[in-house]
């Protein structure tokens, strides 16, 4: 049922549903230890609203995870990060620290973060180039 509320006549005719499983498919080939908990932490860190510069404190991050505990929140962004114990990270988030307060945390999607969450949007919406680049400009953008 629930293809059929994106649009699709048919059970699995939806295209929405056909990008949707191509962008999962294109982050667990780059980051095949990604879980889903993580990529909405990812998700969570790009969208929350900043106030200065990129950073967003963790507070703010687990205040919009609904629910999710703010040890689970700091941990899948540690991951998300440098990584945790034994755990390398994914170096998709940057991490740094309140300079007044030692105890507050803030993070921003790295380089890296940037670049999967740019493939993505291209992934969901294709005429994301039409919309950003004025014409012309996106063949060129394209092209190596």
């Amino acid at each position: 049922m629930f293809f059929l509320f994106l649009g699709a006549r048919e059970v699995f005719e939806s295209p929405e549903l056909e990008r949707f499983g191509q962008a999962l498919e294109t982050i667990q080939r780059r980051y095949p230890a990604i879980t889903l908990g993580q990529l909405a932490t990812l998700l969570k860190v790009g969208l929350t609203p900043q106030e200065k510069g990129e950073f967003a404190s963790v507070s703010d991050i687990v205040a919009r995870s609904h629910g999710q505990p703010y040890p689970t929140i700091a941990r899948q962004i540690d991951l998300l990060g440098s990584g945790a114990g034994n755990n390398s990270g994914l170096q998709l988030i940057d991490k740094a620290v309140d300079p007044n307060d030692r105890r507050g945390r803030y993070v921003a999607i790295s380089k890296h973060g940037k670049m999967l969450l740019q493939e993505l949007d291209l992934i969901l919406a294709p005429d994301i180039i039409e919309r950003v680049a004025p014409a012309g400009k996106a063949e060129a953008q394209t092209k190596p």
